[in-house]
């Protein structure tokens, strides 16, 4: 049984350094953006690829002389960036064509809010001027362009990201022998951290990648289907979106509601709207309390919050690396007994230090 931590165990030095500690680390995160997000970006693409290049590895081609032991690596990397290449490819085809809609989409609009204004009911009409003030096709159309706009940044900077992802993989062979050899007392509570750190991030990556995957199919087929513009740029958006948690589903889908409501029939845009929310929360009901609970363990304001600093020091790509970053960041505190009570206040179900 272990001794019960109070906050007057708290030293004070502790809490300075970690003040000092954040601090900086928030400083050189908006600063050094340029350096540390392709490093960021790099150290989470070999957290995730490692546990499928080792079993690479052990595949009988890969045991021949002639393997190198990188190969597997090569191998992921390369399928990864060529998948990559051909969804830019096809997202960006899919935005010219909605750029080249907007002049037709806007003259419906104009016609539907013509419509609208010429119901009355019971003497009373309906005042869609604060409506086409919120939200117009231009603004859609703007917003697509700065989310795409967002994920070309991340392409310019794929050159850095493999850089320095090549040399990681390189000094992960050779850096577990080099800390035993100068740190021997806290080498292995390291190794804890990166194995602790690569199992939770690939949990999250591979739990909500097949929870994003599934709802972006079901919802590019519904629009492919309905003949909604730039289909795949919405499904390619609600995938993105769907990594950032509890707020970024129900986002996505606004954008394409709102195209739908505007180009189809009555009947149509009613269905639409049902058979998207249905999709989004049928997907989230099943795996994201669990993803985000009991998995995680991470409470959702917490979440909520990380997920705002990092959307706002880095854009959507931030929003969507937050909670990777958060699960090595709860994982790194959970490691040092002095940091250990905060870790404790960031989960959702905290283990009292009786039951562990």
């Amino acid at each position: 049984m272990g001794e019960r931590q109070t906050l007057s165990d708290l030293q004070s030095s502790t809490v300075a350094n970690i003040a000092i500690i954040l601090m900086v680390s928030v400083l050189a995160i908006i600063h050094l953006k340029a350096v540390i997000q392709p490093l960021v970006i790099a150290v989470l693409l070999f957290l995730l690829i490692r546990p499928a290049a080792q079993w690479l590895e052990e595949r009988p081609l890969m045991q021949k002389n002639y393997a190198h032991p990188l190969m597997p690596y090569g191998v992921l990397v390369a399928l990864l960036f060529i998948v990559l290449w051909m969804a830019s490819q096809i997202l960006y085809s899919n935005l010219t064509a909605f750029t080249d809609e907007v002049p037709v989409l806007t003259e419906q609009l104009n016609d539907k809010v013509a419509w609208l204004e010429g119901i009355s009911v019971m003497g009373y009409s309906f005042d869609t001027s604060g409506l086409t003030e919120l939200i117009t096709v231009e603004t859609i159309n703007e917003y697509i362009a700065s989310f795409v706009g967002s994920l070309a940044s991340f392409t310019a900077s794929a050159a850095t990201v493999l850089i320095f992802l090549l040399f990681i993989i390189l000094e992960a062979e050779t850096l577990p022998r080099r800390l035993k050899a100068a740190f021997p007392e806290d080498a292995a509570r390291i190794e804890g951290i990166t194995s602790n750190a690569g199992e939770g991030i690939n949990t999250y990556v591979v739990t909500r990648a097949t929870v994003a995957l599934g709802q972006a199919v079901v919802a590019g087929i519904v629009l492919w289907y309905l003949g909604v513009p730039g289909w795949f740029m919405w499904a390619s958006i609600t995938f993105m979106m769907d990594f950032i948690p509890y707020v970024g589903a129900l986002i996505s889908l606004i954008p394409p509601i709102f195209i739908g409501l505007i180009m189809l029939s009555g009947p149509q845009a009613i269905a639409l709207i049902l058979v998207l929310v249905a999709n989004q929360q049928a997907w989230g009901a099943v795996v994201e309390p669990q993803l985000a609970g009991q998995r995680l363990d991470i409470s959702p304001i917490v979440l909520l919050l990380l997920v705002a600093f990092w959307g706002w020091a880095w854009g959507v790509m931030g929003m969507v690396l937050g909670v990777p970053l958060a699960v090595i960041m709860k994982i790194a505190l959970e490691s040092d007994p002095r940091t250990r009570p905060i870790a404790l206040l960031l989960s959702q179900d905290p283990k009292p230090v009786e039951e562990e």
